[in-house]
């Protein structure tokens, strides 16, 4: 197993047979001591995100699997806290897929004016470009219509 990546909230092992491991982490990002997982600096640990994470991944991906929509997922392994999945080709730098409960951190910087702070949102996902320089861009429907996004 080779260490091949380390990131805020994984780290990743390319395996023998190909695959990737992926290793969750129980660090949390966010900015002035706010949790915010859209946020680019880790700011702590807590105890259970990883497995946290895992758990709503594994879910979404057998979703995704049993109505026939290919994905890179193969298996996770709860107690260990990783998944295990195919070699994907990644859009750009990659994307981010970041649930959100409450209103905190990024949402709040583009949303403050119609917003409030720690506002319930559903479990909102947000789909953003993987982009630390432009702040993680959010991907919207109608830049994926028109092929904005499909262009180089």
């Amino acid at each position: 197993m080779r260490h091949v990546y380390e990131g805020k909230t994984k780290s990743v092992y390319e395996l023998e047979d190909g695959n990737y491991l992926l290793k969750l982490k129980d660090d949390v990002t966010g900015e002035n001591g706010q949790i915010d997982p859209g946020a680019n600096t880790i700011i702590g640990q807590v105890e259970g995100m990883g497995k946290a994470s895992l758990l709503m991944s594994r879910h979404y991906f057998e979703l995704l699997n049993k109505a026939g929509v290919r994905t890179h997922y193969i298996d996770a392994n709860i107690d260990e806290n990783t998944m295990t999945v195919k070699p994907a080709q990644h859009f750009g730098e990659g994307l981010e897929i970041i649930c959100r409960f409450k209103a905190y951190g990024s949402f709040l910087r583009r949303y403050g004016k119609y917003a409030r702070k720690e506002q319930p949102l559903n479990s909102l996902v947000e789909i953003t470009l993987k982009d630390d320089d432009r702040g993680d861009p959010l991907i919207v429907d109608e830049a994926l219509e028109h092929g904005t996004l499909g262009h180089s």
